[in-house]
């Protein structure tokens, strides 16, 4: 069994790009279905794939991704900018 030290677990932790606290990844219900996401333990501030592509996208045409790796890379890119970038 691997043992990962600390500074392995630091890197795995979403922040909040509102108050900079930690982020848990929640399972949310709609009306029809449920949904996946980030939320703030803080404040509350929720990240999902649909809420990231708005945030990073001024074109309201824009597909939502299916792939977990289109995911995975635009939760990256969001995560790695300042706020004033957004």
């Amino acid at each position: 069994m691997a043992v990962r030290d600390k500074s392995d677990k630091k890197k795995d932790e979403m922040h909040c790009q509102r108050c900079n606290a930690r982020m848990a990844f929640d399972k949310f219900y709609g009306r029809d279905s449920c949904f996946f996401g980030w939320r703030c333990i803080s404040c509350g501030d929720i990240l999902d794939p649909v809420i990231l592509l708005h945030r990073l996208s001024k074109d309201p045409n824009l597909a939502i991704p299916e792939n977990d790796e289109k995911i995975r890379s635009l939760i990256k890119k969001y995560m790695s900018a300042t706020p004033k970038d957004i």
